[in-house]
């Protein structure tokens, strides 16, 4: 059995319902493609958010703390075709990143957009969620939302990620699905002995490397979840992909005040 992942951030109960190369700041510049090298200026706290939060957004937020434990550069390349590797090895980089207190917002964001970039298959999940509405929009529209589910992913993700505090990651298992996916199975185990959860990652083989497609969390899957939401936007609106984008840009801005009111809900 793998050893477990530490996540070293700050506690908070914190959420995403919905789920969905770039050049690193300075500081980063110089790091070893696939690593990173931890930034050097001093950062303000964010703002808490209320204590107040479902069960559901409480497990969303679960996944995306383990999410990040996924995000590693192509310098784990004998693991590649391991999923159970892949998962597993990428816990350095990961808290790395998360526990980097002297890191910029902008810094942190920079620094999960690379990883995010080399490490997700962002095309088809961004082509999954449209669900029906896959052939909506035109090419500027597509274009102009694959754009906007990156950078929504991004900041919701590094805004909700600083507020966790030793929580760790154990793989238990394994699954190959077909000739290029797997299902990798991991639990949440808690220091405050609180109940371990289970959460399952969706991998698909892409290019001789596995890439993070969806994760479930306790029998949820997120990007189904996110699917959900962007064609529910659409369909209330008459069918105008607009819309959707700007539902995206709304949430974005939200995102950058620090306010994730809403979004925790499905936007």
């Amino acid at each position: 059995m793998a050893k477990p992942i530490t996540m070293r951030c700050r506690t908070s109960i914190i959420s995403l319902s919905t789920q969905t190369n770039r050049t690193l700041p300075a500081c980063n510049a110089g790091r070893r493609r696939g690593t990173y090298a931890p930034a050097v200026r001093p950062t303000s706290r964010r703002s808490r958010m209320s204590p107040h939060a479902s069960m559901k957004t409480a497990l969303a937020s679960i996944a995306l703390c383990a999410t990040l434990a996924l995000f590693q550069g192509p310098a784990a390349a004998q693991a590649a075709s391991d999923p159970k590797a892949f998962v597993d090895g990428v816990a350095e980089q990961a808290i790395a990143i998360i526990s980097d207190e002297a890191a910029s917002t902008k810094q942190r964001e920079e620094a999960f957009r690379d990883l995010l970039r080399e490490n997700a298959d962002l095309d088809r999940v961004a082509a999954f969620a449209l669900g029906q509405y896959l052939r909506t929009p035109d090419d500027a529209q597509r274009a102009e939302y694959r754009e906007l589910v990156e950078t929504f992913i991004v900041k919701v993700y590094v805004t909700r990620l600083s507020d966790y505090n030793d929580e760790k990651l154990e793989i238990t298992g394994a699954q190959k699905r077909g000739e290029n996916q797997a299902i990798v199975k991991s639990e949440i185990r808690f220091t405050n002995g609180r109940e371990p959860v289970t959460v399952d990652w969706w991998l698909i083989e892409k290019d001789g490397a596995y890439k993070i497609f969806d994760v479930n969390v306790v029998g949820i899957w997120l990007a189904q979840e996110q699917r959900s939401t962007f064609t529910t936007v659409i369909r209330n609106n008459g069918g105008k992909f607009d819309a959707l984008l700007e539902h995206l840009r709304a949430q974005i801005g939200k995102a950058e005040k620090g306010d994730l009111s809403g979004i925790a809900q499905g936007g």
